[in-house]
């Protein structure tokens, strides 16, 4: 199960990052006049595809998916259509803002995100964290902690767009209307390129953070109500093939 998350993280970061950038770094200055039109298209045809791909092998597309399909499109849509670099900036900000805002709404829920990650019977032992919240009296204050984790975790969003905005008015630039079109074009492609990259890095490093900072106020949380670390009911692998054989 960790090998085929690792692979697909690995296809992830090759056709959403890697080609495209490569793409549009390289084949702009060929293919004659329509060079950066062409390096464009043929870029974003690989997240693209990726996408359809995935979903017709998985069956399933998530909200986060979606809304970076949308990401894709309309970064190929503003570049084609040339538009000043405000629109990047502002599209930049809202996907990991909307992501953000997602989360945090399901706070105020009956089913708070982080609680829907600890649920997950195949990697959590749901069974004994509920035995020891009855045995202690803590569920109540077990949900109530699960909230306050998912607002937390929602931050690391709201950071993220901050940053990605930060970022996209310093690489994405206005570029004067006197230089030829087809020049504008591949200059627009080298700036996409490279805040493709760079955004990638953006949001990973302080989502590593968070989530760092998060596992371990889980852990805090399930020591104090349940006298359980995440060690305790996190299942080994040799478990989930032992229940594999079991069946």
């Amino acid at each position: 199960m960790q090998n085929s998350q690792n692979k697909k993280s690995l296809y992830e970061l090759i056709f959403t990052i890697a080609l495209p950038v490569l793409l549009l770094n390289k084949l702009s200055t060929r293919f004659g006049d329509n060079g950066p039109v062409i390096a464009l298209v043929v870029a974003l045809s690989f997240p693209v595809g990726y996408f359809f791909w995935d979903y017709l092998k998985t069956k399933h597309v998530s909200f986060i998916s979606i809304l970076g399909f949308c990401n894709i499109l309309l970064t190929g849509g503003f570049a084609l259509f040339q538009l000043n670099s405000t629109w990047f900036a502002v599209k930049e900000m809202s996907i990991p803002l909307l992501i953000g805002l997602g989360i945090l709404y399901t706070a105020f829920t009956q089913k708070p995100l982080v609680k829907t990650f600890l649920s997950n019977d195949t990697i959590i032992n749901t069974q004994l964290i509920s035995e020891k919240l009855k045995e202690f009296n803590t569920e109540n204050e077990y949900f109530q902690s699960l909230k306050t984790l998912t607002i937390f975790f929602s931050l690391t969003f709201f950071v993220s767009s901050a940053l990605n905005y930060i970022l996209s008015v310093n690489i994405v630039t206005e570029i004067p209307i006197d230089i030829p079109e087809l020049e504008r074009m591949q200059i627009r492609n080298e700036q996409i390129a490279d805040m493709t990259w760079k955004s990638y890095f953006i949001i990973l490093a302080p989502s590593l953070i968070m989530i760092s900072l998060l596992l371990w106020r889980a852990n805090s949380i399930l020591k104090r109500l349940t006298q359980l670390s995440l060690e305790d009911v996190i299942h080994a692998p040799h478990d989930t093939k032992v229940e594999e054989v079991k069946s």
